[in-house]
């Protein structure tokens, strides 16, 4: 079989018989694991840690932040591997670093040892997340990629409704250090026979010297990317993302600014988690009739609306509600539109390297979001004010998802047969 990028042709081996009935349920427990222990689980850990090791809380949350910043700069390199061998292999050594990440801070003494265990952290969350459990999908069954997304995505969903109270129990019988060993040994019992076992082996990638193409062409097709479209789509997804990195962290804080009691705005921020679900199920119902396209300016639209609405309702419960219900319907689109918008734009490259670039810019997004709210809310903006500028950045998304994806045609496909049946 050959797959074409650009004027050239690259040869690779047929793929496999796929029974995505098995491999989605086994990546998406596994997400949810990953999702779970190296990103979520923090929120609950932090206060622990910091009380333990006398660690300033902006120091602590800056090693999350580099976390995400070694992700962010090692991304687009973990796609070219992808590419090359193949995600299960990448994601079964995503999972051995994430397991020695969490030992390694489960072990920390002190900020150094806090740094270097994030560090490790960061290099494994482009090796473990989404985006080479999407690339994967793409390698075993391309002609079933965007309905297997959604479906996986459906997984990733409840990280955090599982996560949370987990972590938070574990914390209270065993304490903070031994919770992070115990999810240690989810990734290396778990995590790592779900990718070793389940997954099909990648067909090995032909190298040029094998079928006669020229020295360097594999590089060089995956160093290309395409030009301005490929720009705007990576801006939309980082200012997206910038809004969402600063909401996830700060959102309680902002509501209660509003208006909102505690309870009021714990309450209101629990219905985000079920309308993300909503959203993706949604989404792979509706997959055969709209294209990536249109569901990503849906989701931004809706981000767009939410936020203009949480300005206009401020300190009511209702508006609150109202809010967080569109918030969480356009986050969970937007994680299916992020894996399913490149593939369908630029179906020519290969996806682990597109993936990977496209995950550098929204990656840095979401780093420095929280540190950017944070001086904001220091400078003693209002609720008006901080409400305007995320409402701000999500129109710019908006309108740089609507010029990426503005000349894209794509002809209606009818819905496969062997799709229906094997999801």
């Amino acid at each position: 079989m050959r797959s074409a990028i650009g004027s050239h042709q690259l040869t690779v081996s047929p793929a496999p018989s796929v029974r995505l009935a098995v491999v989605i349920p086994a990546l998406g427990i596994a997400q949810i694991a990953s999702w779970g222990s190296l990103y979520y689980a923090f929120a609950v850990l932090s206060g622990p840690i910091q009380v333990e090791l006398n660690i300033d809380q902006p120091v602590l949350f800056g090693a999350f932040t580099l976390a995400l910043l070694v992700s962010a700069l090692t991304a687009p390199r973990t796609g070219k591997a992808i590419d090359r061998f193949g995600g299960k292999r990448i994601l079964c050594a995503g999972s051995v670093i994430a397991a020695l990440a969490l030992a390694a801070l489960g072990l920390a003494i002190n900020v150094p040892m806090v740094y270097v265990a994030w560090i490790l952290a960061g290099l494994a969350m482009p090796m473990a997340l989404y985006d080479p459990a999407f690339a994967t999908l793409h390698q075993l069954a391309p002609d079933r990629y965007r309905k297997s997304v959604s479906a996986l995505t459906l997984f990733g969903g409840f990280a955090s409704t599982v996560f949370w109270p987990i972590t938070a129990l574990l914390n209270a019988e065993i304490g903070w250090r031994m919770t992070l060993v115990a999810f240690a040994a989810v990734q290396l019992f778990i995590c790592l026979p779900l990718h070793a076992l389940v997954l099909p082996a990648f067909p090995r990638r032909a190298l040029p010297s094998e079928v006669g193409e020229p020295k360097g062409l594999l590089t060089k097709a995956a160093d290309t990317m395409p030009g301005m479209r490929f720009y705007l789509l990576g801006g939309a997804f980082a200012a997206a993302l910038f809004v969402f990195g600063a909401l996830s962290v700060h959102l309680l804080s902002l509501l209660q600014l509003g208006g909102l009691t505690v309870a009021q705005a714990v309450m209101v921020a629990s219905v985000i988690g079920p309308m993300q679900v909503m959203g993706r199920t949604m989404e792979l119902a509706l997959a055969s009739r709209f294209q990536p396209s249109q569901v990503g300016r849906f989701s931004l639209a809706l981000l767009c609306i939410a936020l203009v609405l949480l300005s206009m309702t401020a300190g009511s419960v209702a508006g609150g509600f109202a809010f967080a219900a569109l918030y969480g319907l356009s986050n969970g689109l937007l994680t299916i539109v992020r894996g399913t918008l490149p593939a369908d734009l630029f179906p020519a490259y290969p996806l682990g390297g597109l993936l990977g670039r496209l995950a550098r810019p929204g990656l840095l997004a979401m780093a420095l979001a929280p540190l950017s709210y944070a001086f904001m809310a220091s400078s003693g903006a209002t609720f008006a004010w901080r409400a305007f500028a995320m409402s701000g950045l999500a129109a710019l998304a908006l309108v740089l998802l609507w010029a990426a994806t503005w000349r894209h045609r794509q002809l209606a496909k009818p819905v496969s047969t062997r799709d229906s049946e094997s999801m």
